[in-house]
């Protein structure tokens, strides 16, 4: 719905995000395994799936730094925000612009409508972006088993199955993802590095604890930490640390047994208990934080050496990896903070709600909302997680981040956000936008009992917009009739919507001078406000009424005001706002005989309006879509087009000045509904002689409009003489003018 206040778009992906972990000077090489991978130019997909600490990321951080691999790398290291599509898709973008900045622009901004489709639009238009462009690319993705939503992996299976040969994916992961691997596998379009590969060798054990850790071990000592660790690299790393300083190695070694559990709960006290008091009580309380910063460390310790700390603990060969060139940011490796976030809670129980409220704190002071809202949750504060989300839940909800505002919301209790109209507003917004109006008209219903004032008019506002996207135009204006008194000093967005809303229902309910004012009065407030999203929407069915009435050059002066507002926002272009702007578009080209251009908009305006537009517009999108099918030759598609436009029409109450086209023998209208102009016929013209009507401004015989509309030379003939006498036309050229003047045609 337009009305939203203006946002910043693209969503901002840390950088640290988007950059391969720094390749450490002392990483154990893996020479074949680099090497077989560079090889595999051929194949689709690199797949390394191990349990935690198996060397995955390690491994990928080499084939990319390997001088043997020409290719570039994007890489993203995924967390549990990405469980969100538009989010994922986000980040994905990001990544690819680090090696072409130009990236993914289409596809960004497709991600704005919530409506959009993963599969149908928005990873489409990047694979389409990746084959133009044609360079080699691997696209790594790290840490997937962080993601579980299942919009996710169905997209990123399409991407798979239709990736251009320029470009590899590469994954690492502990558990396989849903993807078609027997396929690809059958195939031959599959690598994968298994737990097997990744085990060390007994020389790479070597270098890593002789070499990168800085032990005096025999031979034989090597030989029975990797028989115990069968070659884990986090286990020999482990086990590497707890045995610095020791003056008797070969006890520890003989008493260390287990699997990768019991090795990290028997070796993560040996590490933590050799720290100094102060470095142990730094790596337990700084393991609550995803990523580290020497100030967010500083805060969260309430230390003030975090800089320092951080240096020493990395060269200190702890499981720490650098995020960025400036070492500006860290994160302790997955497992390994796993283990002392056990031990802190154990230790301490109840320690880290202290530790995640300073976080919060820090990230809330700096705008980092995201992170201070998930530590927000992770303290318990739900007060100022609630705060947070209804200050922020707009931008979010802007950007077509549906699915993260509603996690918000979800962690909240329901009483409060029943208590804040901000995030009941929220719900409601979020549930309409998602289309699940159901769930929507019980909100509005308690609205009533929860208080008066913002939120009974919002609820009354919304609940005209309610049932005009659910196909009730009658009931709409009613309703919105109710609502414009609901409030006595409404903001400046709720009468933007609620012009907005009384200009549509008018419109569509064929009462053109009160459509005329209502969204002139939209428009005006649409820009005072800076909403452009509103702009847009109410300009274009300002151009659909000057079409209507034949005033053509007001028409396109109309949506030459539209083209540049889409063109400084892209994201805009891509939302259903727009569609009734291609709608105009497509009626003025129709005019002009310009079949194709007519076309091309009527099928933008339908791809827009399956996101998110209410079902009357969507209706009018299908007929236009019919009507321009069928001038370019496509038949079977046009009355496919129209069938489900007819479908469309029969679940509406109320489909206003549409309701004739919902019988089986209507013809499709013209590229947006017609209105009755000022001084029309007294005797209207029928379906069938519109339809004729239609096809008399081309190159056509009354014979070959007979062909073109399956009717008798006869028949064809009764209908011209039909629309002469009508239009008070004395031959074929006067009708077509009278009814260019009329806005028939």
């Amino acid at each position: 719905m337009p009305g939203h206040a203006p946002v910043a778009w693209p969503p901002v992906v840390a950088a640290t995000k988007v950059q391969p972990p720094q390749r450490r000077a002392d990483l154990v090489p893996r020479g074949d395994l680099v090497a077989a991978l560079s090889a595999a130019r051929a194949h689709k997909l690199t797949l390394v799936a191990a349990p935690p600490g198996s060397g995955k990321t390690t491994l990928l951080v080499l084939w990319a730094a390997s001088p043997a691999e020409e290719r570039p790398f994007a890489w993203l290291s995924l967390d549990d925000a990405e469980n969100d599509p538009v989010r994922f898709w986000t980040s994905v973008i990001a990544a690819v612009r680090t090696v072409d900045p130009a990236a993914g622009r289409a596809a960004e901004a497709a991600l704005r409508s919530p409506d959009a489709s993963l599969t149908d639009v928005v990873v489409p238009l990047l694979i389409n972006e990746f084959a133009t462009r044609g360079a080699p690319l691997v696209l790594v993705l790290d840490d997937l088993h962080l993601i579980a939503d299942a919009r996710v992996h169905e997209s990123l299976a399409f991407l798979l199955e239709h990736l251009p040969p320029a470009v590899h994916l590469a994954i690492a992961t502990r558990t396989d993802p849903p993807l078609a691997l027997g396929r690809l596998r059958a195939r031959r379009e599959l690598v994968e590095v298994r737990v097997g590969q990744l085990r060390f060798s007994d020389a790479e054990a070597t270098a890593l604890l002789n070499g990168a850790l800085g032990l005096d071990l025999a031979p034989r000592q090597i030989a029975q930490l990797q028989h115990r660790t069968e070659g884990w690299a986090a286990g020999l790393q482990l086990a590497g640390l707890s045995l610095r300083g020791r003056a008797e190695p070969d006890a520890f070694i003989a008493s260390f047994t287990g699997d990768d559990r019991q090795l990290v709960d028997y070796l993560a006290p040996e590490v933590l208990d050799r720290q100094p008091p102060d470095a142990r009580d730094f790596l337990l309380e700084t393991s609550i934080l995803e990523r580290l910063a020497a100030p967010l460390c500083d805060v969260v310790t309430g230390g003030e050496d975090g800089a320092a700390r951080l240096e020493r603990l990395e060269h200190a060969n702890l499981p720490l990896v650098a995020l960025d060139d400036h070492r500006g940011w860290y994160r302790y490796h997955h497992l390994f903070r796993e283990v002392l976030r056990h031990v802190l809670e154990v230790e301490r129980p109840g320690h880290a709600r202290e530790l995640h409220a300073r976080a919060a704190s820090w990230h809330r002071a700096r705008g980092d909302v995201e992170d201070a809202i998930h530590h927000s949750f992770a303290a318990g504060d739900l007060a100022a997680a609630a705060e947070l989300v209804a200050l922020h839940w707009l931008v979010r909800f802007n950007r077509g981040e549906l699915a993260t505002v509603s996690s918000w919301l979800a962690s909240l209790p329901a009483e409060l956000v029943e208590r804040d109209t901000r995030l009941w507003l929220a719900r409601v917004w979020t549930a309409l936008d998602s289309g699940r109006l159901a769930e929507v008209e019980p909100l509005l219903a308690d609205a009533g009992r929860a208080g008066g004032g913002e939120r009974a008019a919002w609820a009354a506002l919304l609940r005209a917009l309610r049932t005009f996207k659910a196909g009730d135009v009658g009931a709409a204006r009613l309703s919105l009739a109710q609502a414009l008194g609901a409030w006595p000093r409404p903001t400046a967005f709720w009468r933007t919507v609620a012009a907005t809303v009384a200009g549509i229902t008018s419109y569509w309910s064929d009462d053109v001078p009160a459509a005329e004012v209502a969204l002139q009065e939209a428009s005006e407030l649409a820009e005072a406000d800076g909403n452009r999203l509103a702009t847009v929407y109410t300009l274009g069915y300002l151009a659909a009424l000057r079409v209507d009435r034949a005033r053509l050059e007001e028409a396109e002066a109309l949506l030459d005001r539209i083209d540049p507002l889409l063109a400084d926002d892209p994201a805009a272009a891509e939302q259903f706002i727009s569609l009734v702007a291609h709608l105009a578009r497509a009626r003025l080209h129709e005019r002009r005989a310009e079949t194709r251009a007519a076309a091309e908009h009527a099928a933008r305006a339908l791809e827009l309006a399956r996101r998110g537009a209410g079902r009357v517009e969507l209706a009018a999108a299908l007929l236009a879509r019919a009507q321009t099918l069928k001038a370019t030759g496509e038949r079977s598609a046009a009355a496919d087009a129209q069938a489900e436009a007819r479908a469309t029409l029969a679940s509406c109450a109320d489909p206003g000045r549409l309701a004739r086209y919902a019988e089986p023998s209507a013809a499709a209208p013209p590229a947006i509904a017609v209105a009755v102009p000022v001084g029309a016929p007294a005797d209207p013209l029928s379906d069938r002689e519109l339809a004729v009507l239609r096809l008399l401004p081309g190159p056509l015989s009354q014979r070959e409009i007979g062909q073109e509309l399956y009717v008798s030379l006869n028949t064809v003939k009764t209908h011209t003489r039909n629309i002469y006498a009508k239009l008070r036309a004395a031959n074929r050229d006067e009708a077509v003018g009278r009814a260019r003047e009329l806005g028939l045609i």
